[in-house]
């Protein structure tokens, strides 16, 4: 509902609570990482975040739902009403929310039809937009991991044409700015003569999450020259 996407936005509400009468998603559907998309009821995108935490209950009474309000609404921000009208749940799941933003755009996915909660694959296709583009991958090889490196050879037309700049710093070209998954926000350019990124956070990163050759850095454009970095695996 509108009011708790506004405090979601706000830093207000930090766990997102679902109570429902069948074990069906997010329960047992989601990890601790995992991005989540928040879309307005027969609107638009509005907001982002990673799940950092996940609590699952099953057979629940309405006790033990009172028990979560209880123990947990600071939290979840539920008014009387919502309370009340799942006080029968019989599964929960609590997700607590980190690094949330506002966004306008998001997965394209088809019409929900009453679905409360999407589950998307791991490589969801992004809905074009003129001014953003779309997500892409980079594959990631053995020696990324080793030289701290990352080359954008096909992707290069991805990113605005001021930011190839010469192989000096000196001939640095105009920053764009990338936000990585539990990891640093950096402005780098590519150098255009090796079409590689000329930060060299890549390896420390790559290898703080395990990264293996064959496993994919995913780009997903957030403006002009914004960009979060994340990691999909093989």
């Amino acid at each position: 509902m509108k009011q708790y996407l506004q405090l979601v936005l706000a830093g207000e509400k930090t766990v997102e609570c679902r109570l429902t009468l069948q074990a069906r998603a997010p329960f047992d559907a989601i990890e601790p990482g995992e991005r989540i998309y928040f879309k307005q009821s027969a609107g638009p995108y509005r907001a982002t975040a990673i799940a950092d935490e996940i609590l699952y209950e099953s057979e629940l009474t309405p006790k033990r739902v009172r028990g979560l309000q209880r123990d947990y609404n600071d939290l979840i921000l539920g008014d009387d009403g919502f309370w009340q009208l799942k006080r029968n749940s019989r599964f929960a799941t609590l997700i607590w929310l980190r690094e949330m933003r506002e966004i306008d755009t998001g997965p394209a996915i088809r019409p929900l039809q009453g679905v409360a909660w999407l589950t998307l694959d791991e490589e969801p296709a992004w809905r074009r937009r003129e001014d953003f583009g779309c997500s892409f991958l980079v594959p990631i090889t053995e020696g990324n991991i080793r030289n701290n490196t990352l080359y954008a050879t096909n992707v290069v037309d991805r990113f605005p044409p001021d930011c190839i700049g010469g192989r000096t710093r000196l001939q640095r070209g105009k920053n764009i700015t990338l936000m990585f998954y539990r990891g640093k926000t950096v402005q780098t350019d590519i150098v255009g003569a090796r079409k590689l990124f000329r930060t060299r956070v890549w390896g420390s990163w790559l290898r703080t999450h395990k990264a293996r050759p064959g496993d994919r850095v995913v780009f997903e454009p957030l403006g002009r020259r914004r960009w979060a970095v994340g990691l999909v695996r093989k």
